[in-house]
C-alpha cells in the first residue's frame, strides 16, 4: 500500500499558536510515513469532518503543556505548570474520534497522559510536591538526547516488540506522570522507581510512552527502529482494513 497517514497533535501556546517540535514529524517521515498536523479544532463534529476529509490511517499525540486537572476531576496543585484546556479538549476528542474508527494510536509524553485520562486513569499533577524530592530528576537538566534512566520493559509485550529490547536507556522531560492507571490499559515499562514509563492496549493498537523517543534519534539505531517497527504495524491494520472493505464490496 501507499505511505501510511499519519496525523500529528499540536500544542496551543500562550498566544494561541500552534507549535510543534520538528522532531515529530521528521520521525515519521524517516519511519517511512506521511505526517499530517491536526489543528486544534474543539467541536467534536469538525473533528469528524477533518478526520474523513483525511482519510488517514494513525495518530500520534506529541508532547507539549501539562494536562488539566479538571479532565479527570480533580482541582490544582502547587507545581502545576502551564495547561491550554482548547489542546485538552481537542484531543481527547481526537483520540476517542480516532479510536472509534479503530486507528492505531501513539502517544509521547503528554500524549501517554491523554491516553491515560481519556481512558479513565488520573495523573500526578507535580510528581515533585505529591511524591517527593527525589522524583524531580525526571525532569532532566542534560540535553534532551542524553539517556538519564533506564526503562525496563514487560517481556513479551507491546513495547518490547516495539523497540527490540527489554532495558532501554531514555531521556526523561516530565513532572506529571500517571497515578492511577485505566481500567484498559497496562503497564508495560517502567524506572527503577516505579514510574509509569510505558502504556498499552495491544487489541486496539494503542501505545504510549512518556520518554521522547524521537528526540534520540540520531544515532540511534534502537529509536529509529522504534518509529519504523510503529509505521509497519500502523501498515498491517490498514492492510488489513483495506482488504475488508474490498470483500465487503
Amino acid at each position: 500500500m501507499e505511505k501510511p497517514v499519519i496525523i500529528l497533535s499540536c500544542d496551543v501556546d500562550e498566544r494561541d499558536r500552534m507549535r510543534m517540535r520538528q522532531e515529530y514529524f521528521e520521525a515519521v517521515i524517516e519511519a517511512g510515513g506521511v505526517p499530517v498536523v491536526m489543528p486544534p479544532l474543539m467541536l467534536r463534529s469538525q473533528i469528524d469532518e477533518w478526520l474523513d476529509r483525511i482519510d488517514a490511517d494513525a495518530l500520534m499525540l506529541t508532547g507539549g503543556c501539562d494536562i488539566d486537572p479538571q479532565t479527570f476531576r480533580e482541582t490544582p496543585v502547587r507545581g502545576l505548570g502551564r495547561v491550554s484546556l482548547q489542546r485538552d479538549v481537542y484531543e481527547l476528542g481526537l483520540l476517542e474520534a480516532c479510536m472509534l474508527r479503530g486507528m492505531p494510536v501513539l502517544g509521547i509524553c503528554r500524549g501517554l497522559q491523554v491516553i491515560n485520562v481519556e481512558l479513565g486513569g488520573s495523573l500526578y499533577q507535580d510528581m515533585l510536591s505529591q511524591m517527593g524530592t527525589e522524583f524531580a530528576r525526571h525532569q532532566q537538566k542534560e540535553p534532551t538526547e542524553v539517556a538519564t534512566h533506564e526503562v525496563a520493559f514487560t517481556a513479551g509485550s507491546m513495547a518490547e516488540n516495539l523497540f527490540q529490547t527489554q532495558f532501554l536507556p531514555t531521556n526523561s522531560h516530565h513532572h506529571q506522570c500517571v497515578h492511577r492507571v485505566a481500567d484498559d490499559l497496562t503497564v508495560s515499562g517502567t524506572t527503577v522507581d516505579g514510574v509509569v514509563e510505558a502504556l498499552e492496549w495491544p487489541e486496539r493498537e494503542i501505545f504510549a510512552v512518556q520518554f521522547h523517543p524521537e528526540r534520540m534519534r540520531d544515532g540511534n539505531p534502537t529509536m529509529c527502529g522504534f518509529f519504523k517497527n510503529w509505521i509497519e504495524r500502523v501498515v498491517a491494520v490498514a492492510s488489513t482494513k483495506k482488504s475488508g472493505i474490498a470483500k465487503n464490496d
